[in-house]
């Protein structure tokens, strides 16, 4: 059988390797000739790591999974230390670690559910325990821990301790790597499914890490890595709870809905209150509020700023509706929240700042969770989660004096001067609110979108998300203006014509919204007998005003005397009056009103507003009381 084939020579090669060449040279044509020639080489070197080594690679080569696992097998019982078989191991526990596999992969994975389960355990162990990298050594265990659950309790510490260690070593003060990522994702959610012991201590201090690393991750832009991060943080909080016995523990298993979680924070603190300095329940509704929190605040400031419409939380108008005939029931409703009613231009009503405002105030209903929660935003470094937040927060409180040295440390932008306009407004700082005015509608943004139609509600307080659009931008500028220049209607002998005038301009931009402010300014006129507006021509185009106007003229309306000017910002020589003219200035009124008329609808308003805001700007200033 081992007679000498032609072209080779047999003292260059021993039996064994000849007998693995002929293997080799059959296989291409004849796998059977093939298979009988290692079987063969395998009966007379039963204890050769070559002649097995070509056996399995041809059972591998045939896609014979079950003979290849046997092959695998024998060779890893008999030869653990060969080099080619561990070439072979570590290439099998890569695809199983593999999430999409290529038809090799795939096969080896098949072959190794065909190997039997002491030898798979005993393969993955020693596999780990090989590796000289300690990342890779952390996936082998990880790997390990997967497949045989039950040597969780054994493997599962040492494997946390080695993450904690490598990551304190490779990147420190950095939440977001490798080490921890195994850690929070893959270590923890095992550990927490089995009958581990865990030290107390160090179960918060893994939960403090998981929260850590989630946050980073999820403030980081997005490379889809790790698919619902809020989903799996909540898992965590859930398992690590359970292990320190916490009542609130159930609370995460629930599908993710704001209120009922909001609802089933507020019920344990309820229910608790006579506890809330106990270190058990202290802890627990500090490291689940916080979770909580935290993800509401990431979905409102996703909705609120989307990549469609952006928008921007302003102190907003408020009427007082007093009806007697309202049901006492549905006034006490109007009332929660201290009589707050929270408004926007969008589809979303921005209802998480409300809810989140709660669970603040849970956060800081004792000294005990007052001082943790201070500790917590250093140890998880929530200034960048919490700066925004604690704006708005102090505005939904009304603290408008908090508010505007928070705003002022903010990086110049439109929003940040439209709310320090409007906290400048409820300050009744009238010069300044002008100025960021002035900032704001020199800086409107190009994007039109339409006027709102919340910006007054019933209530005993409004906050609103204004649109970041041209329109809703320069008319809450205008409406802002037009409250201040109101308020000198309320003092006797305080309202000039210049006041007046203004009033008559800043209306118009969504009209009629403030039509019911116009009869007011009519019967100040008709008692002064006399209005006289040099800016006129330049800003007024309303039909509406202007009828109001023309009717005031006439016998009917009072007779009023209309002084015109002809020109813009400044009062010209000519004028075109009304009282005790002739028939040709009387005609000539007229035609200046139909001209005035035909410019509504045609001269677009919002740069009308704008030019009157700028320009006029010292104008403005006079017909407002500066305190």
């Amino acid at each position: 059988m081992l007679e000498k084939t032609s072209g080779i020579d047999n003292n260059q090669l021993s039996k064994e390797d000849y007998l693995i060449m002929r293997a080799k040279d059959a296989l291409p044509i004849d796998i059977y000739a093939a298979k009988s020639w290692l079987i063969t080489a395998r009966s007379l070197f039963p204890h050769s790591a070559k002649v097995q080594f070509e056996a399995y690679r041809i059972e591998k080569l045939s896609k014979n999974v079950k003979e290849a696992a046997k092959c695998f097998s024998e060779i890893f019982q008999n030869f653990p230390d060969d080099r080619d078989i561990w070439k072979e191991i570590e290439a099998v526990t890569a695809c199983l670690r593999l999430e999409q596999c290529d038809a090799e992969a795939e096969f080896l994975c098949q072959m190794f559910q065909h190997i039997p389960q002491e030898l798979q355990h005993k393969l993955l162990v020693m596999t780990a325990d090989h590796s000289e990298d300690t990342m890779e050594h952390c996936k082998l265990l990880l790997l390990l821990l997967r497949r045989f659950p039950q040597t969780i309790a054994t493997h599962g510490p040492r494997l946390v301790e080695t993450l904690l260690t490598a990551e304190k070593h490779s990147h420190p003060g950095c939440a977001v790597n490798g080490y921890r990522k195994l850690l929070t994702c893959d270590a923890l959610p095992l550990l927490g499914t089995a009958p581990v012991v865990l030290n107390p201590r160090l179960s918060l201090r893994l939960l403090c890490k998981a929260i850590e690393f989630y946050l980073t991750y999820i403030q980081q832009p997005q490379d889809n890595q790790i698919q619902q991060p809020w989903d799996r943080l909540f898992q965590v909080v859930e398992l690590i709870g359970k292990k320190l016995g916490w009542e609130l523990s159930s609370l995460f298993s629930m599908t993710w809905n704001r209120e009922a979680y909001c609802e089933g924070l507020h019920q344990y603190a309820v229910t608790h209150s006579a506890n809330l300095c106990e270190e058990m329940v202290a802890r627990q509704l500090l490291m689940c509020t916080v979770a909580v929190l935290l993800r509401i605040l990431n979905e409102h400031t996703a909705l609120i700023n989307n990549d469609e419409t952006m928008y921007c939380l302003v102190e907003a108008f408020a009427e007082c509706v007093h009806s007697p005939t309202e049901p006492k029931l549905k006034k006490r409703k109007r009332e929660d929240n201290g009589g707050i009613v929270i408004t926007s231009d969008g589809d979303y009503s921005g209802n998480g700042l409300a809810l989140n405002v709660k669970l603040w105030d849970l956060l800081h209903s004792s000294d005990y969770l007052q001082r943790e929660i201070g500790k917590l935003s250093q140890q998880l470094r929530l200034d960048s989660w919490l700066n925004s937040f604690l704006t708005d927060l102090a505005m939904y409180k009304g603290l408008h004096h908090e508010v505007l040295p928070r705003l002022s440390q903010e990086p110049a932008s439109l929003s940040v001067h439209l709310r320090l306009a409007s906290t400048c407004f409820f300050l009744k700082d009238y010069k300044a609110m002008l100025e960021y005015i002035v900032l704001v509608v020199t800086a409107l943004p190009s994007v039109c979108s339409k006027v709102s139609h919340n910006l007054t509600v019933p209530c005993g307080r409004h906050l609103h998300y204004l649109t970041l659009a041209r329109f809703p931008v320069i008319q809450y500028c205008c409406r802002l203006l037009l409250l201040a220049i109101k308020e000198n209607f309320s003092i006797p002998g305080a309202v000039g014509d210049l006041a007046i005038g203004h009033a008559l301009v800043l209306m118009q931009i969504d009209w009629p919204q403030e039509a019911s402010a116009l009869s007011t300014i009519t019967e100040r006129i008709i008692n002064r007998g006399t209005f006289s507006y040099p800016l006129f021509q330049a800003y007024i185009i309303c039909v509406d005003i202007l009828e109001e106007l023309t009717y005031l003229w006439t016998e009917h309306g009072g007779g009023v005397s209309l002084d015109i000017a002809t020109g813009s910002g400044i009062l010209q020589n000519r004028r075109i009056t009304t009282r005790g003219a002739d028939k040709g200035v009387r005609e000539e009124v007229k035609q200046a009103m139909r001209r005035q008329a035909a410019r509504d609808g045609i001269d677009p308003l919002d740069e009308l507003l704008q030019k009157f805001i700028i320009n006029e700007k010292t104008a403005i200033l006079h017909s407002l009381i500066i305190q």
